[in-house]
């Protein structure tokens, strides 16, 4: 006769100090950890219950896995894979790092929402290439208005210059002493565009993945920038 050991370890911190609390209804054994006191089983019948599941799916959201392929991959339901894509990008909070710039790049990209490819919806937003990294979006149609929007968030923020194409509404929102107009002083930020398109499939030019819900594709693109920025979520 044998006896077999198995250590217990904390999945939220690795902690090995571990103790048994309780048994749940399900009459699986229940423990604690007694360094961030969290609880914990040492296995699950649902998928969506397992502390890594969270974590493997935010990576797949950032890596252009669309929400039906990470149900299939990791076994947790469709809407539970929305919530924690929700709750995940109200908790983040995507801000410059600096408070001077020398040259910042305007673009936009389009997309749709619940398949009405006529209603497209537009992303404005605002890159810096000195630090890479995304400083402000606007979502519209393509018009002065969602321009303006994108550009109060920049106004707190001192930068030399601002460059664009040659798309009328930029000429009527941005000052004309620091707007640099050609697609010469876009290359960098025709890069991000080619970037998030690659990492978020609802920006394909040709795609059968889309949101139903704006918020769940304003929240999706937010998760984007986030780590695109921080490189971590």
């Amino acid at each position: 006769m044998c006896e077999i050991t198995i250590q217990v370890n904390c999945p939220y911190c690795h902690s090995v100090k571990v103790v048994k609390n309780g048994v749940k209804r399900t009459g699986r054994q229940n423990f604690l950890c007694r360094d961030c006191r969290k609880q914990f089983q040492h296995t699950y019948q649902k998928a969506g219950c397992r502390p890594e599941a969270k974590r493997l799916v935010l990576q797949m959201l950032v890596r252009n896995a669309g929400i039906r392929d990470i149900e299939e991959v990791t076994g947790v339901h469709r809407q539970t894979v929305l919530r924690w894509l929700n709750q995940k990008a109200d908790s983040l909070q995507v801000s410059p790092r600096q408070g001077h710039y020398d040259s910042v790049q305007v673009d936009e990209v389009w997309t749709f929402v619940k398949r009405r490819k006529k209603c497209k919806r537009w992303l404005f937003y605002a890159y810096a290439p000195e630090t890479d990294e995304v400083l402000a979006w606007s979502w519209g149609n393509r018009s002065e208005h969602t321009v303006r929007r994108l550009y109060r968030q920049l106004e707190q923020l001192r930068i030399g210059h601002f460059c664009t194409d040659d798309w009328p509404a930029f000429t009527k929102v941005l000052p004309k002493d620091r707007h640099m107009i050609g697609k010469a002083y876009t290359k960098n930020i025709e890069g991000v565009n080619l970037c998030l398109r690659t990492r978020n499939r609802r920006l394909n030019r040709k795609t059968a993945c889309f949101s139903k819900k704006e918020q769940n594709h304003e929240n999706a693109m937010k998760l984007i920038f986030y780590y695109r920025n921080h490189h971590t979520l």
